[in-house]
């Protein structure tokens, strides 16, 4: 009798494992099949597969006006990638060596052909891009970090940038764009990069840093779990800049070096560390991703003193290391452990969002998202060594809403 009731229960414990093993074959069939028929009608399909760093790609950016892709990799190194002229692939037209460690974080200057990048050396580099892009040169080292520099960010308008650290700091630098300009554009005056604040607050490292577009807002999300809202003072603003890449005439002036930031708000909701910060184009709205497998969204208050968690979405296993606004539609993309990559619909009041697609096709951990500033094309950077670009099919722009705290004003700060 005991052998018996040991045949049966052997038995009923294979048939529960064959039941699980088909409800998981039928999900991942069910995943399949709708990214199959999300791509068989053209919504999102793979472009071009980029292959060439020799380890992790941490970071991929566009550059806001020149057809160039950049990449930070584990490698030490940053690749430029040369856009085709239908944005269907990509060549890879440069290496830029000189870091002594990991490149994590990589930004274009929203006008001029100029790169920052950020490192676990503890440097930041400035690079000019060549004419025809098929080389750049280190024009500057910012050195000021006690440990490894994980984000960097240009100011959209004022000549500024953002650099948060393993230090648990964020410093802000202040150059004129006639010292970005090669050397046979003549200037009266140039003014080299400098440190002109350190913001302290963070408990754990700063992981990523992220300018409003017009507002004067600095966004840092940290590992201690926490977003921190800067308000930048209005010397910030004291800065002009026509510089344009096919032009190079500029207007400049330094930023007065009194310029500050005030805490005037911290963002606690995750669980786990925040990995990346990103603000919504136009709107008082507020992107965090984290490594409780959750993105938040926070709407701001009109007078950016505080904000409010007004969603949570869920749908990624395992932390969720990027997070990234559509330049002009309705888009959020986001990028986790699960190898996978997410695009959220956000409703027209941007307080929640909807999984609209799952890009499968990456091998390992997907860290870095980043959509093209014009061009319905996505750049993801991932632990398999490769970047994958992808297309999409936009959904159209949202109604515009009405004067209240969604709509961003340039305030300004005390100062």
């Amino acid at each position: 009798m005991a052998r018996r009731r040991s045949f049966i229960e052997r038995t009923n414990k294979k048939k529960r494992i064959r039941s699980r093993s088909r409800i998981r074959s039928r999900n991942r069939n069910r995943t399949k099949n709708r990214t199959k028929r999300i791509n068989q009608k053209g919504g999102v399909k793979i472009l071009a597969t980029l292959a060439g760093h020799s380890s992790s790609v941490h970071s991929v950016a566009f550059h806001p006006r020149l057809p160039i892709l950049a990449t930070g990799s584990l490698d030490r190194t940053v690749r430029l990638w040369l856009l085709s002229c239908d944005n269907s692939s990509a060549t890879n037209v440069a290496t830029l060596e000189g870091h002594s460690g990991t490149v994590l974080s990589v930004a274009f200057h929203p006008r001029l052909p100029i790169l920052a990048t950020g490192s676990l050396d503890r440097t930041v580099k400035l690079w000019r891009l060549s004419l025809v892009y098929s080389s750049a040169t280190n024009i500057a080292t910012l050195a000021g970090h006690s440990d490894g520099v994980l984000s960097v960010a240009f100011h959209p308008t004022a000549p500024l940038l953002a650099t948060g650290s393993l230090d648990r700091t964020v410093k802000l630098w202040s150059f004129s764009d006639d010292c970005l300009f090669p050397p046979e554009i003549q200037v009266s005056k140039k003014h080299p990069p400098a440190l002109v604040a350190t913001l302290e607050g963070h408990d754990s490292h700063v992981t990523s840093v992220a300018f409003h577009p017009t507002a004067p807002l600095l966004a840092t999300g940290s590992s201690d779990r926490t977003v921190r809202l800067w308000l930048l003072s209005c010397d910030y603003l004291s800065a002009t800049s026509e510089a344009i890449p096919d032009k190079l005439s500029a207007t400049c002036e330094a930023i007065s070096d009194n310029l500050s930031a005030t805490s005037v708000a911290t963002l606690a909701g995750h669980s786990h560390a925040v990995n990346s910060v990103a603000f919504h184009p136009t709107a008082l709205l507020l992107a965090s991703s984290s490594g409780d497998s959750t993105v938040r969204l926070w709407l701001l208050s009109s007078d950016y003193s505080s904000a409010t968690s007004v969603a949570t979405l869920e749908g990624h296993i395992g932390s969720v290391n990027s997070v990234a606004f559509h330049p002009t539609a309705p888009l959020l993309a986001t990028g986790g452990t699960d190898k996978t990559v997410r695009l959220w619909r956000l409703s027209s009041d941007y307080l929640s969002a909807t999984s609209v697609a799952t890009l499968e096709g990456h091998n390992h951990f997907v860290t870095s998202v980043a959509f093209h500033p014009t061009a319905p094309l996505l750049a993801t950077g991932s632990s398999d060594k490769t970047v994958r670009l992808w297309n999409y099919d936009p959904p159209p722009a949202p109604e515009p809403t009405p004067s209240g705290p969604l709509n961003a004003s340039c305030r300004l700060g005390p100062g």
